[in-house]
């Protein structure tokens, strides 16, 4: 089978997928309203299954054609209008934390994990491996807990290392009082910065080093406490595969042969220990999202994850419900990618 057949029937497998997650999504937000679907926003159902099925139809029309409501003013912090508006404010807020955090975190995780797959015996390998356990087993909200502590302003009186913000994606003062704000960050009296609603590309685009390099403070904790996480279950994932590689009967016949250890490594270790991560990585996205929003929460980051937690924690069950599906979406073509692009670079997958 071609990758491009693998790939479109993956593909198949997304429609049903995804009623079965709005079907869930509908059953646990429907109870949860206190058998008052209309309260909470969901399409109202009496006892006969009829009117369930029916009412089931009108939330799944209606999520996927992007008719989902507004939030209630008053119980949302930071916005109040159409739900759909959330995907400009939260998720492109949530997308430009892990676009920094993700190529740092692997250009981390490759050398580390070589050289602690390599270099068993070694010292300072058995302290990275320590290390590493615990950066895998410690959840972000710690992490998060730990960085505020120990570097962030204002927690500790004195601390010579407390330079960085531990709340928000910016601080207000940044911006110049009296001055109205300028086109490219406000829309309709709503924060949002153009063109890739990520403000600090967007302040480096327009030329506002001031705000970049204010919101690029607030950044730091909260790209620390991802880079944490990914780089323990990459770095982790990639020993195990050197480990395992580098005792195999090819690497001694290539060995015994006087083909040297770089070479080795190269052409039949590496491919074969980056291939656990390739495996895992469907994985490691639904870790990268749960610690996302541990990590918004104790940041106070107005991202996806923020969003979720404030809407639930004021009976905004239509707008969770609906971010619940995002994430879901995320998750869903996120692994259908990388499969295909694992059954692609493994020959074993597609025997």
């Amino acid at each position: 089978m071609s990758m491009w057949s693998y790939f479109l029937k993956r593909l198949a497998s997304v429609p049903p997928t995804i009623l079965i997650i709005l079907y869930f999504i509908f059953v646990v937000f429907s109870f949860i309203g206190n058998g008052s679907p209309i309260s909470s926003g969901f399409p109202a159902f009496s006892d006969s299954i009829t009117s369930y099925l029916t009412a089931f139809g009108i939330f799944v029309v209606d999520i996927l054609i992007g008719h989902w409501g507004y939030l209630t003013a008053g119980t949302e912090a930071t916005y109040s209008g159409p739900l759909t508006m959330l995907i400009d404010i939260y998720l492109f807020s949530t997308l430009e934390v892990v676009i920094i955090a993700a190529p740092i975190a692997l250009i981390i995780s490759f050398p580390l994990g070589r050289y602690l797959g390599t270099h068993h015996t070694y010292r300072l390998a058995k302290f990275g491996r320590s290390a590493v356990i615990v950066g895998y087993l410690t959840p972000a909200y710690v992490v998060g807990l730990l960085l505020q502590v120990l570097l962030g302003k204002g927690v500790i009186s004195g601390n010579p290392l407390a330079v960085f913000p531990i709340t928000g994606a910016f601080n207000p003062i940044a911006l110049p009082s009296g001055v109205p704000k300028p086109a490219w960050l406000e829309s309709n009296g709503v924060l949002i910065s153009s063109p890739t609603h990520m403000l600090l590309f967007d302040s480096l685009i327009h030329g506002d080093y001031t705000l970049a390099a204010n919101a690029f403070m607030h950044l730091v904790l909260p790209v620390t406490t991802l880079v944490i996480g990914i780089t323990a279950i990459v770095t982790s994932l990639l020993e195990a595969g050197y480990t395992d590689n580098m005792g195999t009967e090819y690497v001694r016949s290539a060995r015994s042969r006087g083909v040297p250890e770089r070479q080795i490594e190269i052409k039949h270790v590496r491919p074969n220990a980056v291939m656990p991560v390739m495996a895992s990585a469907t994985i490691m996205v639904a870790f990268l999202l749960s610690n996302i929003v541990m990590m918004e929460y104790v940041f106070d980051y107005p991202g996806i994850g923020l969003f979720l937690i404030t809407t639930m924690a004021h009976g905004q069950y239509y707008p969770t419900a609906v971010t619940i599906f995002l994430l879901g979406l995320i998750l869903i073509f996120g692994a259908i990618t990388i499969d295909t692009i694992h059954y692609a670079k493994n020959p074993l997958v597609r025997t």
